[in-house]
């Protein structure tokens, strides 16, 4: 698998679970019944959800940023088009800690973000 660190994630392709696949197939050698069973764990733990509600985000982002054009002196909208556009630019290299606990706050603290917003 080509190596990447946080100035160079951008030449990365994404948003597409088979990507995923293809990196573990090539990596580990696996068959098409391992790669099923990767393809079924990315659909178990909600990752093919969170990527596809992305690409919603995105195209709501959009249309809001349309609407804040349409009526600028709207603070609310502008507020969460502000909102929508950090989190669509947020930088890709963001590392979780090995999840030993459930306390969602001392995970958050324990988050890595490294490199550029897009």
């Amino acid at each position: 698998m080509k190596k990447f660190n946080p100035q160079t994630i951008w030449n990365a392709r994404q948003n597409n679970p088979e990507l995923v696949v293809q990196d573990l197939k090539e990596e580990f050698d696996l068959d098409e019944q391992d790669c099923q069973k990767v393809r079924y764990s990315l659909l178990i733990r909600g990752v093919n959800k969170w990527l596809w509600a992305r690409r919603q985000i995105i195209d709501l982002k959009h249309q809001v940023k349309e609407m804040v054009k349409a009526n600028p002196k709207d603070k609310n909208l502008l507020r969460i088009y502000m909102r929508l556009h950090e989190i669509c630019n947020l930088p890709r290299w963001i590392e979780w800690p090995p999840m030993a606990t459930k306390n969602w706050k001392k995970i958050a603290e324990e988050i890595y973000i490294a490199g550029e917003s897009c």
